[in-house]
């Protein structure tokens, strides 16, 4: 049952996937931002762990079946990938929300926590809070689509690095208008389909070329997701300059 569940859970993802990779990116209307000085960065959406993902498996040759087995191995390298991160204390809610803090401080704004609850996985609010409640200019909705490694295949040539993606819409305070959204990848692993995303290419110092090598060297493997929210949150900063 739980391969079950875990099937489930990667067709939703990768239906989400293909629902907003096409969605071009809106760049920063500068005109309107003017005005913006004080940003409330809005609770952020959290996967409830970090993707251990192979884009292209064997067993996507074998229909359902072939499904089945990668889902089991997928939900089993993420267990794994799990406790590694947890025995080094890895958080990725600090990191996120410490990196994109001190990015958009770096750009001149103020910057203000706003809690919210988040009700859909992956999706950004449909409503925003009301200007006069926050005091701010604008709200910053922030979701953590995926972190952890992924590889294109099973080739010594693919091998495990880092991945994070970031979705982040930027809207107005006063009317919720959308002053910019984009997606930032790094280390992007699904690259069928063209956009105009900001994508970073992985430091190739965070490589490990077998599963069991990222596990059995968890210092390493933080170091090379830390690395990765460094400058995904840092490409948000740029976002809004």
């Amino acid at each position: 049952m739980n391969v079950l569940v875990r099937l489930g859970a990667v067709l939703t993802a990768l239906a989400l996937l293909a629902g907003c990779a096409t969605k071009p990116a809106i760049p920063l209307d500068r005109t309107s931002a003017k005005e913006i000085k004080t940003i409330g960065i809005l609770t952020p959406d959290m996967p409830t762990g970090p993707s251990a993902i192979l884009a292209s498996t064997p067993g996507q040759s074998f229909g359902l079946v072939g499904a089945l087995i990668d889902a089991g191995i997928e939900s089993s390298r993420e267990s794994d990938l799990k406790a590694a991160l947890a025995g080094k204390s890895f958080t990725p809610y600090d990191r996120l929300m410490g990196g994109i803090k001190a990015a958009l401080e770096a750009q001149g704004y103020v910057v203000k926590k706003v809690a919210v609850a988040r009700t859909e996985r992956g999706e950004f609010l449909k409503t925003y809070p009301s200007a006069n409640s926050e005091n701010v200019d604008a709200y910053l909705d922030v979701v953590l689509f995926r972190y952890g490694y992924g590889a294109a295949g099973i080739s010594a040539s693919t091998p495990y690095r880092p991945s994070v993606e970031t979705r982040v819409r930027l809207v107005t305070a006063k009317d919720s208008r959308v002053l910019m959204e984009d997606i930032v990848f790094y280390n992007r692993i699904f690259t069928a389909l063209e956009t105009n995303n900001v994508t970073i290419a992985p430091d190739p110092e965070y490589s490990f070329a077998a599963f069991s090598d990222l596990t059995s060297n968890p210092d390493k493997a933080v170091e090379g997701l830390d690395l990765a929210f460094v400058k995904s949150t840092e490409a948000v900063g740029v976002l809004l300059r």
